[in-house]
């Protein structure tokens, strides 16, 4: 239940971030998709990478967070340089800030470095939740682009309505927790 919150927030806060900044287009939101699931999966098998070379076997548990950061902004700079480079014609630019903010990338790597599942189960959770994060932010664009053309009071527009929206959301996830335990 939690992990959908993560991803519902930081899909809406991102998505904000994204779509308040310039007008957006759908490949700019799609690009920014792909790229917070590409950042989120290599960061998720990047943390749990570093908690078993360096983490666990240096006993530095205290220090994960501050092991972990300068992995994740290298991700937040590197994946829009290298979509950039791969297609020339996609508007790569100004996307490492959100990124870098991207609490889902941080909430889940830290997750996985305490808990250190197996490498498959690391790997699915990371595409899972990066496919998960790009499905909101889609969602996230088309209740912005909605919350235009109606008729929403003043002191509702922009961010109000966005996590309103958010908060909907996670009450419908959330009848699907438990749906799938063992």
């Amino acid at each position: 239940m939690n992990d959908y919150l993560l991803i519902l927030a930081s899909a809406a806060l991102v998505s904000h971030l994204l779509l308040q900044r310039q007008p957006s287009s759908r490949l700019r939101l799609h690009v920014c998709g792909l790229a917070g699931a590409l950042s989120i999966t290599l960061g998720v098998t990047g943390g749990r990478l570093l908690e078993g070379l360096i983490v666990a076997p240096w006993h530095l548990q205290d220090l994960r967070l501050f092991l972990l950061l300068p992995w994740l902004g290298l991700l937040a700079w590197g994946i829009p340089q290298v979509l950039a480079r791969l297609r020339p014609q996609w508007p790569c630019d100004h996307l490492a800030l959100p990124l870098l903010g991207n609490a889902v990338l941080l909430g889940l790597a830290l997750a996985v470095m305490a808990d250190t599942p197996p490498w498959l189960a690391t790997l699915s959770c990371g595409v899972l939740a990066g496919l998960g994060f790009w499905l909101a932010l889609a969602l996230f664009d088309d209740l912005h682009q909605r919350s235009q053309h109606a008729e929403i009071p003043a002191a509702l527009r922009g961010l109000p309505i966005t996590l309103i929206g958010t908060g909907v959301t996670a009450l419908a996830f959330s009848g699907l927790n438990g749906l799938f335990t063992q």
